[in-house]
């Protein structure tokens, strides 16, 4: 029998693949698919191993990344089992070349069309498709004030100072 923390069980993981992929903890990633898990991921295809591969090459130039998960719903197949869908607002800050201020921001609009599966008591993503809606860039400035505390994509980021 499913229950209300069923539900939020699958939220956290949404949330938590969002947080992995923003500061780039790879192992984070792992932690929300079994190893078994599918993954199309636009130009991916696979097993979450790639997948985490594939962030790690592409996400070598993004200085900053920011991932919303919205509009989770969530629909329980049996016990241990659940189609979600959920709705990803991306935002993807390409680092400045040397010498110039101007960057590049894609803004993707996407669904998680997932399947989540609940194995030794874990509620995990076992199949992930992502469904694109929107892929637009835009060049920007950044002006954010220096003195301000940044955002990080690695450990060091404040959210890991516990």
């Amino acid at each position: 029998m499913t229950t209300s923390d069923d539900r939020v069980a699958i939220e956290q993981v949404l949330y938590r693949y969002a947080r992995a992929v923003d500061r780039l903890d790879y192992d984070g990633i792992r932690d929300c698919y079994f190893p078994d898990a599918i993954d199309n991921h636009g130009g991916y295809h696979g097993p979450v191993s790639g997948l985490i591969e594939d962030i790690r090459r592409r996400h070598t130039t993004i200085d900053s990344s920011q991932h919303f998960i919205s509009n989770v719903l969530i629909d329980f197949t049996g016990d241990d089992s659940a189609e979600v869908e959920s709705y990803c607002l991306c935002y993807l800050r390409q680092a400045p070349v040397d010498g110039t201020t101007e960057q590049e921001l894609a803004i993707i609009r996407c669904r998680y069309v997932d399947r989540f599966e609940r194995r030794s008591g874990q509620w995990r993503i076992a199949d992930r498709v992502v469904v694109f809606d929107e892929f637009r860039t835009q060049a920007i400035t950044d002006s954010l004030n220096p003195g301000w505390v940044r955002s990080r994509r690695d450990d060091t980021d404040p959210v890991y100072r516990q």
